[in-house]
């Protein structure tokens, strides 16, 4: 008979005899109620805790795991095995009614493994995410791979070279036009009696053909954009983008720069610096190489512990800018005037950038000096084994992540082509 929390019962238990025996996956265990009652909140506890006790219960659940699970019972101490994913532990220790805080320190790490993973892979960029694809529409999700995701597909690929020679080509024309050789400009001519100025402008081909070149550039921005508009999954997720944001923003000093005409150039003249925004298009290589797209993510999962740095920076800036005023400035010719500079001359040691500005003459002060540079060291390695782990977490997630998407598209074409 099956009772209502999936427990079989095989007959009751015969007078006073407090030994059960729990089947769990085929796998027999027994032990005593008085054993089960040690955690009271949990779900062997309450079925035991009856005037009738079954006297063998089945679950068909994960057997090697329940071992553990009644050795908790036992010794009051929850270990857990390496061979098995924690998640999966989890989600047993929930079934069992166990909490996974519980997990002794020695099996800690092992169990928070893969839930690290898990928790990681959900800080990922949901364009990589082939479950965020949700569109009623069939077209949408595959321009949506064209054009955001260049691992998906061979013209996937192609559509992405383009776009970096784009991107390349933008940077490159834009540049060549502050090039005084090519940029133009008005020049004086003085006559030969230096009675009057004439102007005369400095007309060449080439601006004009980088002008055709930075239009052309325009138009595939401009496509490119809107189409990664219309097929994205979420349109508050995407106009929400920091890259997506930068992206719109490159494209306004084109539309803008006939407005900083004659007619409106001391109105609008501050439109001429907006135009330095085009180079804000080299930001667009982030979406299109692999490498880069990972280090996003690492640095957005670093956020948390890089935040401590600049704290710590600041705390021994204030520390060792005290004590080397207070060992310089009884020095004659000492540059430690205040503690403000003393501070200046602190940064600049602590990041071991040392311009030589000032630097400290007593005994005393060099020995601030040599801790100072000590600390320096110190604080700027820090951060690396945390940015090096998460890059080598979040590349693997990605990686893991494309490959499992390509299987997925394989198995359902060559499952509507066979159906």
């Amino acid at each position: 008979m099956m009772s209502s929390v999936g427990v079989f019962s095989l007959g009751a238990s015969e007078g006073s005899s407090e030994k059960i025996v729990i089947n769990v996956g085929g796998v027999k265990h027994e032990t005593h109620k008085s054993t089960l009652m040690t955690l009271p909140g949990s779900r062997l506890a309450q079925l035991v805790d009856t005037e009738k006790p079954l006297s063998e219960l089945f679950f068909d659940r994960h057997p090697e795991v329940f071992t553990h699970v009644l050795q908790y019972y036992r010794s009051g101490k929850l270990h857990c095995p390496t061979n098995l994913c924690g998640v999966l532990l989890e989600e047993e220790f929930d079934f069992w009614g166990i909490r996974g805080t519980d997990v002794e320190p020695c099996c800690w790490a092992a169990f928070r493994r893969n839930k690290d993973a898990v928790e990681a892979s959900a800080q990922i960029d949901p364009s990589v995410m082939e479950n965020e694809q949700s569109s009623h529409k069939a077209w949408q999700p595959k321009i949506w791979a064209l054009f955001d995701n260049p691992l998906s597909s061979v013209r996937a690929k192609v559509i992405a070279v383009v776009s970096l020679f784009f991107i390349l080509l933008s940077i490159t024309a834009f540049s060549l036009q502050t090039h005084p050789a090519i940029n133009p400009h008005q020049m004086y001519e003085v006559s030969a009696d230096n009675s009057s100025e004439n102007f005369i402008e400095n007309v060449s081909v080439l601006p004009r053909v980088l002008d055709a070149v930075e239009l052309v550039c325009l138009i595939w921005f401009v496509f490119e954009f809107v189409m990664r508009a219309v097929s994205c999954p979420s349109k508050p997720r995407f106009f929400m983008n920091v890259m997506n944001i930068v992206d719109l923003l490159a494209l306004f000093p084109w539309f803008l720069r006939w407005c900083s005409g004659t007619y409106c150039t001391k109105a609008l003249g501050f439109l001429h610096v907006m135009r330095c925004i085009r180079v804000l298009h080299i930001f667009s290589l982030m979406q299109h190489v692999f490498g880069v797209r990972v280090l996003k993510h690492t640095l957005r999962a670093s956020a948390t512990a890089l935040c401590t740095v600049p704290l710590i920076l600041f705390s021994c800036t204030l520390i060792f800018g005290t004590m080397a005023y207070y060992t310089e400035f009884n020095y004659i010719d000492s540059s430690f005037t205040d503690i403000p500079s003393s501070c200046w001359w602190a940064v600049v040691t602590l990041t071991t950038v040392g311009y030589g500005d000032m630097y400290t003459v007593t005994v005393p002060g060099r020995c601030v000096a040599i801790l100072c540079a000590m600390v320096g060291v110190l604080l700027i390695i820090l951060p690396v084994p945390i940015i090096v782990s998460n890059f080598i977490k979040f590349n693997s997630l990605l990686k893991t992540k494309y490959s499992m998407a390509r299987k997925k598209e394989k198995i359902s074409v060559h499952t509507a082509s066979s159906s």
